[in-house]
């Protein structure tokens, strides 16, 4: 839920004219998080990528997933999507490529649409993308590759532009904190952020 508070933060701190020149969109596996995203920020733009199924569910629609990178972990067939990832990378992907192959991701194209025909006048700009998640949890991680490379193909595909794309991630200390985490949940987050890291570092 880190990126939506960003994201609830961030259009707190926008006036009118900035706000005319950019567009919002949330991701998330949690439906809960979304819903009261989108009451604190107009004109948000989102997408669930869970819907109400399960893991194992998903996974019978997903036959590379469930051959050739999703763990084999049967503990995790029955967790529903809609309840988030749970720090489980994996499993936000999973609901992610779900999104994209039954078309639920609307509300990205949307987004793009709208700031595309606000520049069409201006053949040289170039639009800008600011991708915003913690390394740590299950859905921003377990996305943030896929998601880039879904809006690069997106805009490069239908505004025949490349974008400028940057990512703000943030690292396992920002959390170390909170008191309640204990030693070994500091260890995980650590250890979905090393992973996340390394995807980066080998493309």
């Amino acid at each position: 839920g880190t990126g939506c508070d960003i994201i609830r933060r961030i259009s707190e701190m926008t006036n009118s004219d900035q706000r005319q020149f950019i567009r919002f969109v949330a991701f998330d596996t949690d439906a809960n998080e979304l819903r009261e995203l989108r009451h604190a920020v107009s004109g948000l733009f989102s997408v669930q990528t869970s819907q109400r199924m399960t893991v194992g569910q998903a996974l019978d629609t997903n036959p590379v997933a469930m051959n050739e990178w999703f763990p084999k972990n049967p503990q995790l067939y029955n967790k529903p999507l809609t309840e988030g990832a749970g720090q489980i990378r994996a499993i936000s992907r999973l609901a992610f490529d779900s999104c994209v192959r039954e078309g639920r991701i609307s509300g990205l194209h949307q987004a793009i649409d709208e700031l595309q025909r606000l520049n069409s006048d201006d053949i040289e700009q170039a639009m800008r993308v600011v991708i915003v998640t913690t390394l740590v949890g299950g859905t921003g991680s377990g996305i943030l590759l896929p998601v880039s490379m879904y809006i690069r193909n997106y805009l490069e595909t239908h505004c025949g532009k490349k974008p400028i794309i940057r990512g703000f991630c943030l690292l396992p200390d920002v959390f170390f904190k909170d008191p309640s985490k204990s030693e070994q949940e500091k260890e995980d987050l650590k250890a979905n952020a090393y992973a996340t890291l390394r995807e980066l570092n080998a493309f």
